[in-house]
């Protein structure tokens, strides 16, 4: 039998349209202004942004999917975020049909993270969709609760 190791390393690099320097964001309208590229997108993209125990922005990662759907997996979700050390995240993403409101499929992932996030004391801290020049955060609007 063999045996085998495992590296894993992470490289930091910064997504043009998405740049931070250490940036605080503290409200749903600042999350709007710093993911409006999401709204010219023709396809749905999801971003998880990873945030410090002062909720300063240290990683984010895109993820990009189809013209309806972007294909989310809560594992991928907290694998950068173990590896960023981070100790919240934030989601947002886009609906290029201009339909703000959250999908049942949005409703189900998002608490889905949300459960996983609290077996690894990782808080989040809203799910934001944008779509057009419109947003829908489900914090703010109550549909979960994120206590």
């Amino acid at each position: 039998m063999k045996n085998y190791a495992y590296s894993l390393k992470t490289t930091k690099i910064k997504e043009p349209d998405f740049p931070y320097q250490g940036q605080k964001l503290t409200c749903a309208s600042d999350l709007v202004q710093f993911a409006r590229n999401l709204q010219d997108s023709d396809v749905e993209k999801m971003l998880c942004l990873y945030l410090d125990a002062q909720n300063t922005l240290i990683c984010l990662q895109v993820i990009n999917g189809t013209v309806n759907q972007a294909m989310i997996y809560p594992r991928e979700v907290f694998k950068h975020a173990l590896l960023a050390g981070a100790t919240s995240i934030i989601l947002i993403h886009n609906h290029p049909s201009g339909a703000v409101h959250p999908s049942d499929a949005d409703i189900n992932l998002t608490k889905k993270i949300m459960e996983t996030g609290k077996v690894l004391d990782i808080l989040v801290h809203d799910h934001l969709i944008i779509a057009s020049d419109k947003f829908f955060s489900l914090r703010e609007e109550g549909l979960i609760d994120f206590n």
